[in-house]
């Protein structure tokens, strides 16, 4: 597999609470994509705090665990309780850290690669998204007020969109005692196509036009670099941070 990162602080922020990771390890011989976004919030040091300690406990812990594994007789079971024991413990180190300063917390998107499946944990709304063939579809669901209108038929897609309070998200990473995390499994096979994205992206930019970008562009960096583009171009509200992994 390969894949490219890119982040930027956008056209109307003074700071970029966005933090990433993405990295090919490689465990008992099998090589495993680690690729994850979080998205600060609470204030300039708050958010850019929560958002970068949520990307350190989560990737050590979940390190930590693989070298345990043998990844020859791997469920994706053991997957989704790694994950979710690494967003709780990061969530804990944050909430209290939270307690002796001020609210903060972070949206959270993980999806980790190994042999013919992705596992994506997600909190907030920071999305995953996956090209194969012509189907463009987005795997996680936002945990979002907005996407709760949605779901009980208030709201369709395109309302959703301009919602003013699109941004209110349900859950965050140490923003609460104890956080609940959404985990999907998906297969992948070669030439598919992962994004994992900040909502920087997704609230400038629609689906069927970041569908074009992956289809008219092989290059990953220049998908990065127009989705960026295209973000600051509509906007900029936000920070922008988008990853794109190509299956091989």
């Amino acid at each position: 597999m390969k894949y490219f990162s890119l982040t930027d602080i956008g056209k109307k922020r003074e700071k970029n609470e966005d933090s990433y990771y993405s990295q090919i390890k490689e465990y008992s011989g099998t090589a495993v994509g680690i690729f994850a976004i979080a998205d600060g919030m609470g204030g300039y040091e708050n958010g850019e705090y929560a958002s970068k300690k949520a990307i350190e406990e989560v990737t050590n812990y979940v390190d930590e665990e693989f070298q345990k594994l043998d990844f020859s007789n791997i469920f994706d079971d053991d997957i989704r309780k790694i994950l979710d024991k690494a967003l709780n413990l990061a969530n804990n180190v944050i909430y209290e850290k939270s307690i002796s300063s001020s609210p903060m917390g972070t949206t959270f998107v993980i999806g980790i690669i190994i042999n013919d499946k992705i596992f994506i944990a997600n909190v907030g709304d920071s999305r995953a998204y996956m090209l194969n063939g012509d189907n463009f579809t987005q795997i996680t669901k936002d945990n979002s007020y907005v996407q709760e209108l949605i779901e009980e038929g208030i709201l369709d897609e395109e309302k959703a969109r301009t919602h003013e309070n699109k941004n209110e998200i349900t859950r965050a990473v140490g923003y609460y005692e104890s956080v609940e995390v959404d985990f999907y499994v998906r297969e992948v096979q070669a030439s598919d196509k992962i994004l994992i994205c900040s909502d920087g992206l997704t609230t400038m930019v629609e689906d069927k036009l970041i569908k074009d970008i992956f289809q008219q562009k092989t290059n990953l960096e220049n998908i990065c670099m127009e989705l960026v583009f295209l973000a600051n171009a509509n906007g900029g509200k936000d920070n922008i941070t988008v990853t794109v992994v190509e299956v091989e």
